[in-house]
């Protein structure tokens, strides 16, 4: 149901864009589908969350992000030869798409075995399991074991969110993260290519810059699915925190000779290479693990209050990064903000070092021993034993 009630608005907002009389109309199909995202940001990272299979949870959780950069990248090549509302019409038929296929996919086990129906949750592992009874079946049992372990709960409010060692931890992490990804610049620079572009000297047309720096996301999306199960969560996200660091502080410092009126046009090409390692890096990093990190750290209970209260956080961090930017420009300078943001991505590496658990290849029910101060021994063995 929460799939369908977060496709609606999209269709609702398109339909506007199509039939769009006005710039007003525009704005309120905006907002709708501004509403609708950050319920489909949620409602994927928690179905995606409860079905996968330990060894491929991070490649999956990873395709939201990557699916996402495909989607621009077609709009930005395909938008320029059509009207608004011809783009309105041709972008409406995928939540409409999405609507039929999902009729298709089962209901969560997780979901199911909470509303004490272990039959459909089998069945639905058997679906998810490419029917493979076996796997279908250790999969039930160790949902089983952790849906009835003492230390769970039904569904959590805030004041039972925040008793639970593990949850606070996990919501403390979620909180971090999120500060860490807007705060270290990702929708400035998103949103400020082209004004960053013409205080460096340099000037790429705007679409030609969204073509170049969509690819770029795409790549970035591409290669966290492909290391998040190999690499792992950590050592993407401090690998890519300290580069997006690097990236920044040298775009900092071309600015400040700049500002010093010293001739940089030997490295003219500078900015486009710091400004691309950037977006490359907060997309396999931060941007993308924010939401694989956020599904394999909370309680099943606990996710779906800890998931609106952490991706409303994010966006409130989004809208005020980029309205009072200018302002942050005013009182830094430009190298100043940058080096500012240089800073934030240099402490989010050191937090993810020392507070985030690994959760590569590792059951639910592991990773919440860990966060809650237990030995991290996995479920499936303690339930056999």
């Amino acid at each position: 149901m929460a799939g369908y009630l977060s496709a609606v608005p999209m269709i609702v907002g398109w339909l506007l864009v199509t039939f769009a009389t006005s710039v007003t109309h525009l704005l309120i199909a905006r907002f709708i589908m501004g509403i609708s995202l950050s319920g489909i940001n949620v409602f994927i990272t928690m179905y995606v969350g409860e079905i996968a299979e330990d060894n491929i949870r991070g490649a999956l959780g990873n395709l939201r992000g990557l699916f996402c950069d495909i989607g621009i990248i077609i709009v930005y090549l395909v938008a320029p030869y059509l009207t608004i509302h011809n783009t309105g019409a041709a972008s409406l038929a995928i939540p409409v798409l999405f609507l039929f296929c999902y009729f298709w996919l089962p209901e969560s086990p997780m979901f199911l075995m909470g509303k004490g129906d272990s039959e459909k949750a089998l069945d639905a592992f058997m679906w998810l399991r490419g029917g493979d009874a076996k796997l279908a079946q250790d999969e039930l049992s160790k949902l089983n074991y952790m849906m009835t372990s003492k230390s769970n709960v039904q569904e959590m409010g805030i004041k039972d969110l925040l008793s639970v060692r593990g949850t606070r931890k996990a919501l403390t992490i979620a909180l971090v993260l999120a500060t860490v990804q807007q705060f270290s610049g990702m929708n400035v620079v998103f949103s400020y290519c082209e004004t960053i572009f013409e205080m460096t000297g340099n000037s790429l047309s705007p679409y030609v810059s969204s073509i170049v720096f969509s690819l770029v996301n795409l790549l970035g999306s591409l290669c966290s699915c492909i290391l998040a199960d190999i690499a792992g969560r950590r050592l993407i996200l401090i690998t890519t925190q300290v580069l997006q660091g690097i990236s920044l502080g040298s775009l900092g410092v071309y600015l400040f000779l700049r500002h010093l009126n010293f001739d940089v046009t030997v490295v003219g090409v500078l900015p486009l290479v710091c400004v691309s390692v950037y977006c490359f890096c907060v997309v396999a990093g931060p941007a993308n693990m924010f939401y694989v990190v956020l599904s394999e750290t909370l309680r099943p209970e606990a996710r779906g209050i800890a998931m609106s209260i952490t991706s409303s956080f994010l966006w409130l961090l989004a809208f005020l990064s980029t309205k009072f930017y200018s302002t942050l420009v005013d009182l830094l300078e430009p190298h100043g903000c940058f080096w500012l943001f240089t800073a934030v991505s240099f402490a989010g590496a050191i937090f993810t070092f020392f507070q985030i658990p690994e959760t590569k290849n590792r059951s639910l029910e592991s990773i919440l021993r860990e966060l809650n101060g237990d030995p991290p021994e996995d479920c499936k063995s303690e339930a056999s034993s």
